[in-house]
């Protein structure tokens, strides 16, 4: 995780849902210091710190993680790429047309 560029935006959502440091810390249950090293990008929160900074900023949490979600998709898409490619090119078509219908009826689906 870009641990500057996350805490630059929680700095921002601070400021925007009216919170001093000292404010969100205690909001959030944790110490004041702790939120200073969050938006310079020295600390990162854990699980639960994230989900009470999104609840206390009310805000979704792709908002303070940014690319990182995009970035883990792109990964796990490259990974699939590279085992995809270790098997025969028949095989690889043939998951290729499973993948493409999972998703065209998942694409239905949403559309109902």
């Amino acid at each position: 995780m870009d641990k500057k560029a996350f805490g630059k935006r929680m700095q921002k959502y601070r400021e925007q849902a009216g919170y001093s440091q000292e404010g969100l810390a205690e909001k959030i249950e944790c110490s004041t210091i702790f939120i200073s090293y969050m938006e310079r990008g020295e600390k990162s929160p854990s699980l639960d710190t994230l989900i009470k900074l999104v609840n206390a900023l009310n805000i979704p949490a792709d908002s303070l993680l940014g690319d990182e979600i995009n970035m883990y998709s792109y990964s796990q898409l490259k990974h699939l790429e590279r085992r995809l490619t270790e098997l025969p090119l028949k095989e690889q078509e043939k998951l290729l047309n499973i993948f493409d219908y999972i998703i065209s009826a998942e694409l239905n689906c949403q559309k109902e």
